[in-house]
């Protein structure tokens, strides 16, 4: 081998280490370095050698290096890693070595200083820090398990489960750890399919003793090394006992009544759609019974809702006895009960209505002292096998059936049972009732309101005096319907006062469209007139529309005012104080118009539409108009006959001193012009007949 010199070598290996390095004497002057230096702080040689280090590095770097540096002109190497302080270095982990070197003497020559970028190796080893910490710190139980079965590893948190160290794992069989039996007949299979490549995650329960049972959530991923191959398995077991005991609480709960402990709304719709499905199958005849407390508020008010909620534990329990095993009790809601019937014919479900409503009027409820009668309505829906033309019956359609019976039980006195009939003439007027309170209050919901307008003439010059603001519904197809059977529904319902508010700021709102010298008439329904929110809010809007209640007069009908008299006065003179008119409608439509007449303070009457109708060719019906008529001039109001139908009616109201008439032969309702008619029908289209009110 040809001899090298050693100079060259050592300069070759120094260039091939890749550190920073420079050697500086005891003047800290800088004698040599490497390539690997130069290219860190981008100088050449001739720029470095003989310089004084804090030249190169800065002044601040060198203070920093200084205590180092002087140790080991000492005698004493050291190694650091400082943090980049400079400019090219900031961001930085750096690892400086210094190395004294001696001459022949032993004394210390120089230094040599080797600085390298381990910033990579640094975040290296503070992840897998931080994950061996995570492992070690987690309540999670991991381990690695080798394709032989054994532990590679495992963490605290599953050591301490089998009150062993992670130690004592490493080459113990899974078999000896959990037994033979578990890991023959479950956990074999399972690893065999991780180490096939394939996650697994599955839930078991783990028996701990007879009395206690842990829940564990089992997740299994293979576990390969850096050519890929599946080396073994990662296995994560999670104690979720509290969360299963929560879902399996959440579970009971979504099907239980927390009150009564009896079946709820929802499991009660499962029932039913089982009871169903064997009633198409096999023909099984079944009946779905509703029980609705009678006065059930009564029972609230006297005793609280703490009471009411005892009560209703009481009658939850009474059902419960009458139930046997074709019997599913549940609990609707309020005070409302249900029992679905396996098994039942129709006579068997009205004598269990019977025996319902029997024990409830013989159980006493009592308390704090005091005893309260109670009793229910009870609906009763037979289900049978539908015709096979027919569609199938729906859970909806059954509950619907149920408590139509069972409003109509109520509606009957109540303390008794009915069973559902789609063609009883009663019920199919109860089924109409309700179909047009659900009309009216979607309408309301959705906004599916339109204004029209009626004109009101004078009899003889034929000038316009006023316009009668009419309501009229549109149906989700955008049809306008009728209003006086869903209004006789919205006001037997208790809705009319929301839909009177809905008219008014509609009206005012919508003003200026109107000619000014039209004054505009609102109906307001009886209960409107007796409700004390409805009256602030109608007085105040007026209030903030100076000039509106001017152009307005408002339509109280007889009835409605007798029936709230001190009510209807006052809102009566509230209304006139600021400048709107009273017109009394539907005069002579009670029984004592006259007698109540002279109570009220209004400015016109308009005359009931069935005293209209043949006043041309009835002379009972002309001396009553006649009448009417001569009382009112007495009394300085005016008088508008609605219903005129033809030219000899409108002459012979004219005769007789009517002031101002309605009907189609005057106009009919047309759509409020320049109003939005959205989502009904098109400027222009026709009002179903209906000559006055609503």
């Amino acid at each position: 081998m040809l001899p090298l010199p050693r100079e060259t070598v050592q300069a070759a290996i120094i260039d091939l280490n890749r550190a920073g390095v420079f050697v500086c004497d005891r003047d800290y002057r800088i004698g040599e370095v490497d390539a690997a230096f130069l290219e860190m702080e981008g100088l050449t040689r001739a720029q470095v050698i003989g310089k004084h280090v804090a030249d190169i590095l800065g002044d601040r770097v060198f203070a920093l290096r200084k205590p180092v540096l002087d140790a080991a002109f000492e005698g004493r190497p050291a190694r650091l890693h400082a943090a980049g302080a400079r400019d090219r270095t900031r961001g930085k982990t750096l690892e400086v070595l210094l190395q004294p070197v001696h001459d022949e003497a032993g004394a210390v020559a120089c230094v040599i200083s080797s600085v390298r970028d381990v910033t990579p190796f640094q975040k290296m080893r503070e992840r897998l820090s931080m994950h061996e910490e995570i492992v070690r710190q987690t309540t999670d139980r991991i381990s690695v398990v080798g394709t032989d079965f054994r532990y590679k590893m495992t963490n605290a948190a599953n050591a301490a489960f089998y009150g062993m160290e992670p130690e004592d794992f490493p080459g113990l069989h899974v078999r000896d750890l959990i037994g033979a039996e578990r890991f023959d007949s479950r956990a074999r299979r399972q690893f065999e399919i991780c180490f096939a490549g394939t996650s697994v995650e599955y839930e078991h329960e783990l028996r701990l003793t007879d009395t206690e049972a842990r829940h564990i959530r089992v997740r299994m991923d293979p576990y390969r090394d850096d050519r890929g191959r599946v080396t073994g398995a990662i296995i994560v077991l999670r104690d979720i006992t509290e969360a299963a005991h929560l879902s399996a609480k959440l579970r009971r709960q979504a099907r239980e009544d927390a009150l009564t402990g009896l079946c709820n709304r929802h499991a009660l719709k499962e029932a039913l759609e089982d009871v169903l499905a064997r009633a198409a199958e096999s023909g099984e005849s079944a009946a779905l019974v509703t029980i609705d407390l009678d006065e059930f508020k009564i029972v609230n008010d006297l005793c609280g809702h703490s009471g009411g909620d005892a009560l209703l534990r009481q009658i939850a329990d009474m059902l419960r006895s009458l139930a046997g095993e074709d019997v599913h009790c549940a609990r609707l809601g309020g005070d409302e009960f249900a029992l679905v019937c396996r098994n039942t014919s129709r006579a068997d479900a009205v004598d269990l209505g019977e025996r319902v409503i029997a024990n409830l009027t013989t159980m006493r409820f009592t308390w704090e002292g005091r005893s309260h009668a109670v009793s229910a309505s009870v609906g009763i829906a037979p289900i049978e096998r539908a015709a096979e033309d027919g569609p199938p019956l729906t859970v909806h359609q059954l509950l619907s059936r149920a408590d139509r019976a069972c409003l109509y039980a109520k509606e009957l006195g109540g303390a008794r049972p009915v069973v559902y009939r789609p063609d009883a003439r009663e019920m199919v007027a109860h089924r109409t009732d309700i179909g047009n309170f659900e009309i009216m209050t979607a309408a309301l919901a959705d906004g599916r309101f339109q204004l029209h307008t009626m004109p009101i003439r004078s009899v003889r010059d034929r000038e316009p005096a006023h316009a009668e603001v009419l309501l009229r519904f549109v149906d989700e197809a955008g049809r306008v319907l009728a209003p006086a059977t869903l209004i006789a529904s919205a006001e037997r319902h208790g809705v009319m006062p929301r839909i009177d508010r809905w008219v008014v700021a509609t009206v005012l709102a919508h003003l200026d469209e109107v000619d000014p010298a039209t004054v505009l008439t609102i109906n307001l329904s009886g209960l409107s007139i007796g409700d004390p929110e409805f009256r602030t809010f109608l007085l105040d809007a007026l209030d903030a529309r100076p000039g509106a209640a001017d152009r307005l007069a408002f339509e109280i009908t007889e009835t409605a005012a007798v029936r709230s008299m001190a009510t209807a006065q006052g809102l009566i003179d509230d209304l006139r104080a600021r400048g709107s008119a009273i017109i009394l409608d539907d005069f002579g439509s009670g029984l004592s118009s006259f007698a109540y007449l002279r109570q009220f303070r209004i400015d016109c009457l308009k005359i009931d539409g069935a005293l209209i109708g043949e006043v041309a060719s009835d002379p009972v019906q002309e001396t009553i108009v006649a009448g009417i008529v001569a009382v009112a001039r007495k009394l300085g109001i005016d008088v508008i006959a609605e219903y005129v139908e033809d030219a000899c009616t409108l002459e012979t109201l004219a005769d007789l001193g009517v002031t101002m008439a309605q009907g189609y032969y005057i106009g009919r309702p047309q759509p409020w012009v320049g109003y939005g008619l959205a989502p009904g029908r098109p400027g222009g289209a026709a009002a179903p007949a209906d000559q006055s009110g609503r």
